[in-house]
Formats: structure tokens, C-alpha cells, sequence
């Protein structure tokens, strides 16, 4: 497959020095790659040779798991993948060209991060300075089905730790969750500013039932608060997971450890 071809304006001379398409982001066989002279030496070393605006894409692209993958054949072949859908923003030609440079596989815009990727994103988290404290690394290498447990990222229980919440942290993983505790039952109030991905909230009473449930966009300062003021623990997760695992009024969350269980109303 030809690689597409840019106007000079908008090259990204750092990308195309460093981040050309590898030998086998085209598909070509060993024999292949012999006769056109190329070494075939593993690229482990470019990880973090990757520009900005690539990182960057990988990045938006990487927190944006795809709840609904159409090509069910795709699923029952990557079923322990992260699948991930690529966002609007990001324009076919430079989807194209971060599959040719082998970040990405699978099928139009529901992709899956190739090791390489994965390798660059972790090399850039850990050069990141002045991060929130709670950030995880590496996470996607792990993914799993849900169980009925969440991994809890960190137990918010004095005020310093309930003010700062996640902000400035990287997203939450698929299945991950940060717990509030508070002194008495209240109406309390979230907001997500300087939170750069969207979240759903769990309010739960002091018997862990679920009263209500609210969602917040990206670094939103408007105020959101529960329909109740009988709520004594508040579970933050992804925007909408809750709804895609079925998980409503009635249902109970229960901190163990460093897991939040489930347990369904009957």
C-alpha cells in the first residue's frame, strides 16, 4: 500500500525523520525486506523517538476504548484486546499513516495499540514530571473482562485527598474507579475541572446502595450533585460505564481492599 502522500506545510519534520513506516507495518514478507536491503533489527530503541503529535494521538486514541466494535469476527478474535475506537479528530490520513508506521492495527477506525505504541506511551508517562501521584503505567498491557470488581485507584478520605481528586491525572483505566468517602451523609457536589476526560459518578448511601448516578464532561467546572442527601461514598469511573455494565439505582458497591465489588439488587 503506497503511503500517502502530504503537502510540505503540513509535514511534521520531526515524524518523518524519526517515525517512518517500519518494514513490517507494509506488509512485506522477510524474504521481502532482504532484497530491498533493510535491517530488520527490532525498533525497540525509536520508542521514544516518537513527535508530540504523535504521542498526543496515540494518547487520545488509547483513553478512548470502544464500547461497540461492529465486526464481531474482529472481537472473537481479539476478545482479550483493548479495542479502541479512533476519535473525529483525527483524520483518516493520519490514521493511515500511524498503522503504515505500525502504532496501530486492526480494522477502519476500531484499532488496537501495537507494542511499539504501547512502549512509546509508556516511556513518555514516565518522563512526565508533576503528575498526579495516583497516575498508573502501562495499564493497557493488562486488560480484562469485568467482573464484577473494579480496581480502585485510590481511596479519597481526608479533604486534601477528596479536593484534589484526578485532577491533572492520566484517565482512568476500562475498569478502574476512585472511591470518596465522607464524614455524614450530605448532598455533595463534584465538578471536573482540569480533568481531561469525562467521568460518571456512583452516589452511594452509607448502606453502599447506588441513589444516584451523574455524569461530567472533560474539564467541566460546572458543579454536578446528586438528586439525594443521604450520600456517604461517591465512586468515579469512565463516562458511561456504569450504563454499558448495566449498573443502576439499587445496585451496591462495596469497598474491599483495594476492589470495589459489585453486587446487583434482587
Amino acid at each position: 500500500m503506497p503511503i500517502p502522500i502530504k503537502p510540505v506545510h503540513s509535514l511534521d519534520l520531526h515524524a518523518e525523520l524519526f517515525d517512518g513506516p517500519s518494514m513490517e507495518g507494509l506488509g512485506l514478507s522477510d524474504i521481502q525486506i532482504q532484497l530491498l536491503g533493510v535491517s530488520q533489527t527490532p525498533r525497540k530503541a525509536e520508542a521514544a523517538k516518537l513527535s508530540d503529535r504523535y504521542l498526543t494521538m496515540l494518547k487520545s486514541i488509547d483513553s478512548n476504548t470502544d464500547v461497540l466494535v461492529t465486526a464481531a469476527s474482529y472481537v472473537a478474535l481479539h476478545k482479550d484486546s483493548n479495542v479502541c475506537g479512533v476519535p473525529t479528530e483525527i483524520s483518516d490520513n493520519d490514521l493511515l499513516a500511524m498503522k503504515t508506521a505500525g502504532l496501530l492495527t486492526g480494522y477502519g477506525r476500531s484499532v488496537e495499540l501495537t507494542e511499539r505504541a504501547k512502549l512509546a506511551l509508556r516511556d513518555h508517562y514516565l518522563s512526565i514530571d508533576n503528575v498526579n501521584e495516583f497516575r498508573k503505567v502501562g495499564s493497557w498491557l493488562t486488560s480484562k473482562e469485568f467482573r464484577d470488581e473494579f480496581d480502585v485507584r485510590f481511596v479519597a478520605n481526608n479533604d486534601k485527598l477528596r479536593t484534589k481528586g484526578l485532577m491533572n491525572a492520566e484517565p482512568l483505566d476500562e475498569y478502574e474507579v476512585v472511591y470518596f468517602e465522607f464524614d455524614y451523609p450530605d448532598s455533595y457536589s463534584f465538578w471536573n475541572k482540569n480533568v481531561s476526560f469525562p467521568l460518571s459518578l456512583a452516589f452511594l448511601d452509607k448502606n453502599h446502595k447506588i441513589v444516584d448516578i451523574k455524569d461530567m464532561e472533560a474539564d467541566d467546572p460546572k458543579s454536578v450533585g446528586p438528586d439525594s442527601n443521604s450520600v456517604v461514598f461517591v465512586v468515579e469511573a469512565n463516562k458511561g460505564l456504569f450504563k454499558k455494565l448495566g449498573i443502576g439505582v439499587g445496585d451496591k458497591l462495596l469497598l474491599k481492599g483495594n476492589k470495589l465489588i459489585l453486587s446487583k439488587k434482587t
